[in-house]
């Protein structure tokens, strides 16, 4: 799956368009992206709200799992929040296959700041629909 395509399916993704989604990089079993903190993004506590750090992991991680060639859609993801996101320009996000079989593809995703802190993991399960990728 090749990188033009990919970004041609976010454009078309209007959720990752409106919270500001960029897509970075797409290889096999992989997906780098970022998004820009801004105030629309936060929580009481002045930090990136959880739901916002959830929807950037679970649609790259959703990227990397189309990298199959075909749709996807979320099974199930859980993430962890060790640190708050804030302080930072970007939250960036990359997500790793740890499988991708022929209907369920396992992806791991780490969010960092623009320093490179860990601030948050998880893993996500997709299923691989029958539907090929336009």
């Amino acid at each position: 799956m090749d990188q033009k395509k990919m970004e041609e399916l976010v454009e078309r993704n209007a959720f990752a368009k409106y919270i500001g989604m960029e897509l970075l990089e797409v290889k096999d079993g992989y997906a780098k992206g970022r998004m820009r903190l801004e105030r629309r993004h936060t929580n009481v506590y002045e930090g990136m709200h959880g739901g916002c750090v959830y929807a950037l992991a679970d649609t790259l991680a959703g990227i990397a799992a189309a990298t199959c060639g075909r749709y996807v859609t979320t099974l199930n993801g859980t993430m962890n929040y060790m640190l708050p996101i804030r302080d930072t320009e970007y939250v960036n996000c990359r997500a790793n296959a740890v499988r991708l079989g022929g209907r369920i593809a396992v992806i791991d995703v780490v969010v960092e700041n623009d320093k490179g802190d860990i601030l948050s993991n998880g893993s996500f399960n997709y299923y691989c629909t029958g539907k090929a990728l336009e």
